[in-house]
């Protein structure tokens, strides 16, 4: 859980500090030349993706990817909404509010044992 909750910090931290930094890229294609300026802001983003990504892999690979990878994009996409309005100073629609709940609710039902799956785990385990 612990590298969970690291790996949605990172991903949200790098596309927020990218975003942060795109402002100053420039990347140029002249002829067979190929230019690029990146600021430190946009590198620390891209920097914080990589090791979520390292860190995504090791959990994919620990965990039911039915029920890993829809959580992971859930409260990834939960974070970067409320980062990108507390840093970037966007602003969050009502569509996006909606959107964040109805992502609550999916998080919270798809946690939810039933009696029944709880006595058949119980049972398993036993």
């Amino acid at each position: 859980m612990v590298l969970f909750i690291i790996y949605v910090f990172l991903s949200s931290a790098g596309l927020v500090l990218f975003k942060l930094g795109s402002s100053s890229l420039n990347i140029q294609l002249q002829q067979t030349i190929f230019s690029m300026n990146i600021s430190l802001i946009s590198l620390l983003g891209l920097f914080c993706y990589l090791i979520s990504f390292i860190l995504w892999m090791l959990i994919i690979s620990r965990s039911d990817v039915s029920y890993i990878v829809p959580l992971g994009v859930a409260c990834t996409n939960i974070a970067i909404l409320i980062a990108s309005n507390l840093i970037l100073k966007e602003t969050i629609t009502t569509n996006a509010l909606i959107g964040a709940v109805v992502i609550i609710v999916g998080i919270v039902i798809m946690n939810k044992k039933t009696k029944r799956s709880l006595f058949i785990e119980l049972t398993l385990k036993n």
